[in-house]
Protein backbone atom coordinates (compact mmCIF):
# COMPACT_ATOMS: atom_id res chain seq x y z
CA UNK A 1 0.00 0.00 0.00
CA UNK A 2 0.99 3.59 -0.90
CA UNK A 3 2.28 5.10 2.39
CA UNK A 4 2.38 8.84 1.37
CA UNK A 5 3.20 10.81 -2.00
CA UNK A 6 4.78 13.74 -2.32
CA UNK A 7 4.61 15.86 -5.31
CA UNK A 8 5.23 19.78 -6.32
CA UNK A 9 3.00 22.54 -6.75
CA UNK A 10 3.07 26.03 -7.43
CA UNK A 11 0.86 26.59 -4.80
CA UNK A 12 1.69 24.03 -2.12
CA UNK A 13 -0.86 24.96 0.47
CA UNK A 14 -3.99 25.12 -1.94
CA UNK A 15 -3.07 22.07 -3.58
CA UNK A 16 -2.50 20.06 -0.16
CA UNK A 17 -5.79 21.48 0.95
CA UNK A 18 -7.77 20.35 -2.33
CA UNK A 19 -5.69 16.71 -1.12
CA UNK A 20 -7.43 17.08 2.36
CA UNK A 21 -10.43 17.05 0.49
CA UNK A 22 -9.68 14.60 -1.80
CA UNK A 23 -8.50 12.05 1.12
CA UNK A 24 -10.77 13.04 3.47
CA UNK A 25 -7.71 14.36 5.75
CA UNK A 26 -5.95 16.78 8.30
CA UNK A 27 -3.95 19.99 5.79
CA UNK A 28 -0.73 21.27 8.02
CA UNK A 29 2.67 23.04 7.26
CA UNK A 30 5.02 19.85 6.47
CA UNK A 31 8.35 21.19 8.52
CA UNK A 32 11.17 18.96 6.02
CA UNK A 33 10.82 21.68 3.70
CA UNK A 34 10.21 25.25 3.75
CA UNK A 35 6.97 26.26 1.96
CA UNK A 36 5.71 22.50 1.93
CA UNK A 37 1.98 21.93 3.55
CA UNK A 38 0.92 17.55 4.08
CA UNK A 39 -2.30 16.64 4.22
CA UNK A 40 -2.85 13.29 5.80
CA UNK A 41 -5.87 10.87 5.77
CA UNK A 42 -8.15 10.79 8.86
CA UNK A 43 -8.74 7.25 8.60
CA UNK A 44 -6.06 6.02 10.21
CA UNK A 45 -4.30 4.52 6.91
CA UNK A 46 -1.23 6.53 6.96
CA UNK A 47 -1.70 7.77 3.61
CA UNK A 48 0.18 11.28 3.12
CA UNK A 49 -0.15 14.13 0.24
CA UNK A 50 3.19 16.16 0.74
CA UNK A 51 2.69 19.25 -1.06
CA UNK A 52 6.27 20.77 -2.27
CA UNK A 53 7.06 24.14 -3.66
CA UNK A 54 7.33 23.74 -7.67
CA UNK A 55 11.58 23.68 -7.53
CA UNK A 56 11.55 21.99 -4.46
CA UNK A 57 13.95 18.60 -5.39
CA UNK A 58 15.26 15.56 -3.71
CA UNK A 59 18.79 14.50 -3.71
CA UNK A 60 20.68 11.61 -2.69
CA UNK A 61 22.31 11.87 0.61
CA UNK A 62 26.02 11.78 1.37
CA UNK A 63 27.19 8.76 3.24
CA UNK A 64 25.88 6.63 5.92
CA UNK A 65 24.89 7.01 9.52
CA UNK A 66 27.51 7.51 11.99
CA UNK A 67 25.66 6.97 15.12
CA UNK A 68 26.37 10.87 15.61
CA UNK A 69 23.33 12.76 16.92
CA UNK A 70 21.73 14.94 13.64
CA UNK A 71 22.38 18.79 13.75
CA UNK A 72 18.83 19.04 13.88
CA UNK A 73 15.35 17.35 13.60
CA UNK A 74 15.39 17.37 9.85
CA UNK A 75 19.32 17.53 9.04
CA UNK A 76 20.61 14.33 8.14
CA UNK A 77 23.17 14.10 5.45
CA UNK A 78 23.15 10.93 4.72
CA UNK A 79 18.79 11.10 4.07
CA UNK A 80 17.01 12.58 1.11
CA UNK A 81 18.20 16.59 1.22
CA UNK A 82 15.23 18.42 -0.42
CA UNK A 83 16.34 21.91 -1.85
CA UNK A 84 14.75 24.36 -3.40
CA UNK A 85 17.09 24.37 -6.45
CA UNK A 86 15.53 22.68 -9.32
CA UNK A 87 13.50 23.71 -12.39
CA UNK A 88 9.79 23.28 -12.19
CA UNK A 89 9.31 20.26 -14.30
CA UNK A 90 6.76 20.60 -17.11
CA UNK A 91 5.99 17.11 -17.05
CA UNK A 92 6.94 13.54 -15.04
CA UNK A 93 6.47 9.44 -16.09
CA UNK A 94 5.51 9.27 -12.32
CA UNK A 95 2.28 9.35 -11.46
CA UNK A 96 -0.33 8.16 -8.53
CA UNK A 97 -3.93 7.28 -8.70
CA UNK A 98 -5.28 7.11 -4.97
CA UNK A 99 -9.58 6.71 -4.31
CA UNK A 100 -11.77 9.29 -2.92
CA UNK A 101 -15.39 9.36 -1.16
CA UNK A 102 -15.86 12.18 -3.36
CA UNK A 103 -18.23 12.22 -6.34
CA UNK A 104 -16.39 12.39 -10.20
CA UNK A 105 -18.56 15.92 -10.57
CA UNK A 106 -16.84 17.05 -7.29
CA UNK A 107 -13.58 16.05 -8.34
CA UNK A 108 -14.47 17.44 -12.05
CA UNK A 109 -15.31 20.72 -9.75
CA UNK A 110 -11.98 20.81 -7.84
CA UNK A 111 -10.50 20.78 -11.77
CA UNK A 112 -12.67 23.84 -12.82
CA UNK A 113 -11.87 25.74 -9.62
CA UNK A 114 -8.02 25.97 -9.90
CA UNK A 115 -8.26 25.96 -13.81
CA UNK A 116 -6.33 22.30 -13.45
CA UNK A 117 -6.96 20.03 -16.54
CA UNK A 118 -9.68 17.00 -15.05
CA UNK A 119 -10.85 14.49 -17.59
CA UNK A 120 -13.34 11.83 -16.67
CA UNK A 121 -12.05 8.54 -18.91
CA UNK A 122 -12.45 4.91 -18.98
CA UNK A 123 -9.93 2.54 -18.33
CA UNK A 124 -10.38 -0.08 -21.04
CA UNK A 125 -13.86 -1.07 -19.85
CA UNK A 126 -12.10 -2.06 -16.97
CA UNK A 127 -12.31 1.26 -14.47
CA UNK A 128 -13.35 4.71 -14.13
CA UNK A 129 -10.82 7.60 -12.94
CA UNK A 130 -10.55 11.13 -13.45
CA UNK A 131 -7.46 12.34 -14.40
CA UNK A 132 -6.84 15.52 -12.08
CA UNK A 133 -3.82 17.71 -13.52
CA UNK A 134 -2.04 19.13 -10.48
CA UNK A 135 -0.91 22.61 -11.94
CA UNK A 136 -1.34 21.17 -15.24
CA UNK A 137 1.75 19.09 -15.24
CA UNK A 138 1.61 16.20 -13.02
CA UNK A 139 -1.09 13.73 -13.28
CA UNK A 140 -2.94 12.34 -10.10
CA UNK A 141 -5.37 9.68 -10.89
CA UNK A 142 -8.52 10.02 -8.47
CA UNK A 143 -10.74 7.23 -8.34
CA UNK A 144 -14.36 7.88 -7.10
CA UNK A 145 -16.46 4.89 -5.80
CA UNK A 146 -17.49 3.07 -8.31
CA UNK A 147 -14.10 3.29 -9.83
CA UNK A 148 -12.31 2.22 -7.11
CA UNK A 149 -14.46 -0.45 -6.29
CA UNK A 150 -14.41 -1.95 -10.39
CA UNK A 151 -10.65 -1.03 -10.29
CA UNK A 152 -10.17 -3.56 -7.01
CA UNK A 153 -12.06 -6.11 -8.85
CA UNK A 154 -9.54 -5.38 -11.80
CA UNK A 155 -6.57 -4.84 -10.52
CA UNK A 156 -5.89 -8.24 -9.52
CA UNK A 157 -2.50 -10.82 -11.26
CA UNK A 158 -5.15 -13.19 -12.01
CA UNK A 159 -7.84 -10.24 -13.66
CA UNK A 160 -5.49 -7.82 -14.80
CA UNK A 161 -2.85 -10.22 -15.82
CA UNK A 162 -4.90 -11.91 -18.79
CA UNK A 163 -5.84 -8.06 -20.31
CA UNK A 164 -2.26 -7.37 -20.12
CA UNK A 165 -1.19 -10.54 -21.77
CA UNK A 166 -3.51 -10.67 -24.29
CA UNK A 167 -1.97 -7.85 -25.78
CA UNK A 168 1.51 -9.22 -26.49
CA UNK A 169 2.28 -10.15 -29.80
CA UNK A 170 2.25 -13.66 -30.65
CA UNK A 171 5.46 -15.29 -30.62
CA UNK A 172 7.06 -16.66 -34.32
Amino acid sequence: MIAHISLPADDPRATAEIFGRIIDGEVMPFPVVEGAWVAIARDGSGLGVEVMPAAAAHHPGQGQPDGRASDGPFVMPWETQIRQDGAAQDASGFHVAITTKLSVEEIMAIGAQRRWRAVHCDRGGAFDLVELWIDNRFLVEVLPPKGSERYHAFYRPDVAGKMFAASLPEEV
